[in-house]
């Protein structure tokens, strides 16, 4: 029995270890939603940029001929007149139209929200063989920025206009305020401010729009050309052009990414994420190596790992910035692969044997080498990132994880 006792006592740290990162990933969780929460209640708690909620609205009777449209972000034939003009006759008006006065006595008021119940009310009319006096809300006091501003905000949370098509109604409710920027027309109307700043800028190069706004290219792939030609990786003539092909089917979505060195994007919360991977990975290694969980172990692991290599290099902590790898038993010398080289020795053999349909996304052939001349055309910061990236969705998809890592799968 005494000599059981030490497996015993092992087996309950390697326990001990496992329950702690868990709770540690677990706080690191509700701590995270709980700055999420504040981030919201903070941002309701700003005051407005304008006035607009609090005019004063009322309801008024009027003929239909008194009340003129006005420009809707929306074009093209309004869906469902019919079947709406047909539910105002069984269950009658629920919610009015909003209008705001002209100061016109010809034609007192004009439309802000409600196009389309405004046309079937015209159809009701029509069938009828006389006008009648309908409902409206009317909103006090009311610019025409702010019919704008509402209509726009109406517009979105009903169904999200094409990009173009929103970004010709946020640049329409600039010119009629020039001092607005594009987070405070997002702001005001609830959309997301980097959607409004690239659908702007998209703006900028109207060849792309066109295809865009067409329905020929997608506003993903517009975005991507436009951000390679703003960085300087390709120029605009060769973006124009290469976006004309993909529009026209010359190439696919995967060649183009290539052809504007696309490479993709830090997952949100990406630092907080690597370092809870990375925690889990030497949690793992010491109870495999060491069978203990304390905490000096834990110390002593984390730095001599993941902060020596970057340390020995003199590059702090920098993980693209490795010192040379020996050969098993060597010493380093200045024919040693270095780390970022393996990296992307790593990257171009994950495109080639594993992440097939990432390889694909990315109009990577299927021989090796273009895999590993992809990956080594990126720089050290730019492969660490596809890495990074890759292995996360590989992680998603994994349907056995290593068990180390399997709480950090679970919905918080």
């Amino acid at each position: 029995m005494a000599s059981g006792r030490p497996c015993i006592v092992a087996v309950m740290s390697q326990v001990d270890s496992l329950q702690n990162s868990e709770e540690a990933v677990a706080q690191l969780r509700q701590e995270a939603a709980d700055a999420q929460r504040r981030a919201v209640v903070d941002e309701l708690r700003k005051a407005p940029l304008a006035d607009t909620a609090s005019k004063q609205q009322r309801r008024v009777a009027a003929t239909l001929d008194l009340v003129r449209s006005s420009t809707n972000m929306r074009e093209g034939p309004l869906p469902d007149v019919e079947e709406l003009a047909i539910s105002l006759i069984e269950t009658g008006l629920l919610h009015p139209p909003l209008v705001r006065e002209t100061g016109d006595e010809q034609v007192p008021y004009e439309l802000v929200a409600g196009a389309r119940r405004l046309a079937a009310m015209r159809l009701v009319d029509d069938a009828n063989g006389e006008p009648r006096a309908w409902e409206l809300d009317l909103r006090e006091g009311m610019s025409r920025r702010e019919a704008l501003t509402v209509q726009f905000a109406e517009n979105f949370h009903q169904r999200k206009p094409e990009p173009i098509m929103f970004a010709r109604a946020v640049r329409q409710i600039m010119i009629e305020d020039p001092e607005l920027t594009a987070a405070e027309v997002s702001r005001m109307t609830g959309a997301p401010a980097e959607w409004t700043r690239s659908a702007l800028r998209l703006l900028e190069l109207p060849a792309i729009a066109e295809r865009v706004e067409a329905g020929d290219l997608a506003f993903t792939a517009a975005d991507m050309v436009r951000r390679a030609i703003s960085t300087g990786r390709v120029s605009e003539a060769d973006g124009v052009e290469l976006a004309g092909r993909a529009a026209d089917g010359e190439i696919t979505s995967g060649e183009l990414r290539r052809a504007v060195g696309y490479v993709p994007p830090k997952p949100e919360n990406y630092d907080a994420i690597s370092g809870q991977l990375d925690q889990a990975r030497w949690d793992a290694r010491r109870v495999a190596e060491n069978g203990t969980g304390g905490a000096d172990a834990d110390q002593s692991d984390w730095e001599g790992g993941e902060r020596g290599a970057g340390a020995g290099a003199g590059n702090g902590s920098d993980p693209t910035r490795e010192a040379p790898l020996a050969p098993h038993g060597g010493a380093a010398g200045d024919a040693d692969l270095r780390g970022t080289e393996l990296d992307a020795y790593l990257l171009g053999r994950l495109l080639r044997d594993v992440a097939l349909e990432h390889r694909d996304q990315l109009g990577i052939g299927a021989r090796g080498g273009e895999s590993y001349a992809y990956a080594f055309t990126l720089s050290p910061e730019e492969r660490t990132r596809a890495l990074r990236t890759l292995a996360r969705q590989l992680l998603t998809t994994d349907p056995r994880p290593p068990r180390e890592l399997r709480h950090h799968l679970q919905p918080a």
